[in-house]
């Protein structure tokens, strides 16, 4: 099976199966990123939120904004249980709290996308890990998606390929206020001065209360690389119609994935 990129490029395949720690829930390259992400996200948590787009012009529209606007609220790794239940059961052993899961709709999407997977097949699910944090508040400040290795679209390469890059990695920020008018401001500052390109989103009907919630994802342009690679907007509601108009620069987009390097085993907090 090729892997296949967002812009459509492949990768050679990957055949490297899991291998499953102790008590079969996770494999061991699974439990080591999320020991990493756990600590990536205590080390944000405390950071400035402006801090964690850099490089980025300190005087600019859009450190202002996202200082005054957007509060950090995870960081986001996809894992690969052996059944969604023994994950979630992992999870609450480890004393980490697990919400509910509920199914994930964008990332589905776009796992379909890259590995040409069926979406009716692909079991995607998504669960928030609370925290104590270094300010004293226990926080879901983990995002865990999880795509269990008995789903019916699973196949091993998938797993080795978006293990070894990170694909839905990211830092992820709460609009405090959101609007159709603020969000558009952001992906234009966030783009323009800190090289981060909108390549799409969605709404999700299962989060973020009655009217759901709109996800908008960027990716770091290659030509200005940085350790964070992969950046979520989250507003509460339905704002699809507000980036809707936007233009998505899918040929940058591209090339940023195209060029998007394997991810560090084991990533500084």
């Amino acid at each position: 099976m090729a892997f296949v990129q967002s812009s459509g490029t492949t990768h050679p395949s990957f055949r490297q199966a899991a291998d499953p720690a102790a008590d079969g829930a996770f494999g061991t390259a699974d439990l080591r990123r999320l020991d990493a992400v756990i600590r990536d996200a205590r080390h944000a948590s405390t950071a400035p939120a402006s801090e964690l787009l850099a490089p980025l012009r300190p005087d600019g529209t859009a450190a202002a904004l996202t200082e005054r606007e957007c509060t950090f609220d995870h960081c986001a790794v996809l894992l690969f249980p052996a059944t969604l239940d023994a994950g979630l059961h992992h999870l609450e052993e480890r004393g980490l709290a697990p919400l509910p899961a509920v199914p994930s709709t964008v990332v589905r999407a776009r796992l379909s996308a890259r590995h040409r997977l069926d979406p009716a097949r692909c079991d995607v699910h998504i669960t928030r890990l609370r925290l104590p944090l270094p300010d004293g508040r226990r926080h879901p400040a983990v995002e865990v998606f999880l795509f269990p290795r008995d789903s019916a679209a699973y196949d091993e390469r998938v797993e080795a390929a978006e293990s070894a890059y990170g694909f839905e990695n990211h830092t992820a920020f709460v609009v405090r206020r959101p609007s159709g008018p603020l969000l558009r401001r952001l992906v234009t500052a966030w783009h323009t001065e800190a090289g981060l390109l909108w390549e799409g989103g969605g709404h999700n009907p299962h989060e973020g209360g009655p009217g759901g919630s709109t996800v908008t994802y960027f990716v770091r342009d290659h030509r200005r690389p940085a350790r964070r690679r992969r950046f979520e907007l989250h507003c509460a509601g339905d704002l699809r119609g507000a980036i809707d108009g936007l233009p998505r620069p899918a040929e940058a987009v591209r090339q940023a994935y195209q060029a998007w390097p394997a991810a560090p085993e084991h990533p500084d907090a």
